[in-house]
């Protein structure tokens, strides 16, 4: 197996105001015959996988989903969390948001590329509560009653998304051969709009492989309450 190797290095690029480094180092390797895809290993600058971030891939020819599983998700509310905490779905799909507790929730959004705002609800009817996502962009909802309670829903232009796992692997197969604007967001990336781009070949029958350091912002996310009180909306 022959492997390609490349590496550089964009130290110090300003935007906005503030200073990042970004170090990408990629191979592209052999695979099966008739696939290609992306493989992406992310880290923040101490060296630890970066969770829950977002790959998107973007390209002129990458069309809208017909998938149902990004056209169609769902965030459950299970302890006083949102379930998933990260959720992709393609622009025009929809999420819907059960109550698995057994206390009132509010879900609402202040986001500018979709606001809404539920009734406190309970698990009779958490059916009727569904949210149509025209616009791409990143959803930010919370609870009005759970001030911790926050998720996130990345809304791509087309199916080529995927979250990093727990080793902050994330990995895409099975598109077309060409040239992608590779995307990663993550809700605390140290950059405008908390994503940042570049450009990647994909090869027939290859898979590129991509190591990336990200700088992460301090998690300023409101702390849990105690669980010790019983009240219902608690």
């Amino acid at each position: 197996m022959k492997a390609i190797d490349n590496f550089f290095q964009c130290s110090l690029q300003k935007a906005a105001g503030f200073v990042f480094a970004v170090s990408v180092s990629f191979a592209l390797l052999t695979s099966f015959a008739s696939a290609q895809g992306v493989v992406l290993r992310l880290q923040d600058s101490d060296g630890e996988p970066v969770v829950e971030a977002v790959m998107e891939l973007l390209s002129d020819s990458a069309s809208s989903s017909t998938s149902t599983a990004l056209q169609e998700v769902e965030i459950d509310q299970r302890d006083k969390e949102f379930i998933p905490s990260v959720t992709t779905v393609v622009a025009g799909g929809s999420a819907s948001f059960p109550n698995s507790d057994d206390i009132l929730h509010h879900v609402y959004s202040f986001s500018p590329a979709k606001t809404f705002d539920t009734p406190l609800y309970g698990s009779d009817l958490d059916s009727q509560y569904r949210e149509v996502f025209d616009v791409p962009g990143v959803i930010e909802i919370g609870c009005n009653i759970h001030d911790w309670m926050l998720a996130y829903i990345y809304v791509g232009q087309s199916e080529l998304m995927a979250i990093s796992d727990e080793q902050g692997v994330v990995s895409l197969t099975g598109m077309a051969p060409g040239s992608y604007t590779l995307r990663v967001w993550h809700s605390r990336l140290d950059a405008p709009q908390n994503y940042m781009e570049q450009e990647v070949i994909i090869e027939a029958g290859r898979t590129a492989e991509l190591e990336m350091t990200i700088e992460l912002a301090r998690d300023r996310r409101v702390r849990r309450a105690p669980s010790a009180n019983r009240k219902r909306y608690r």
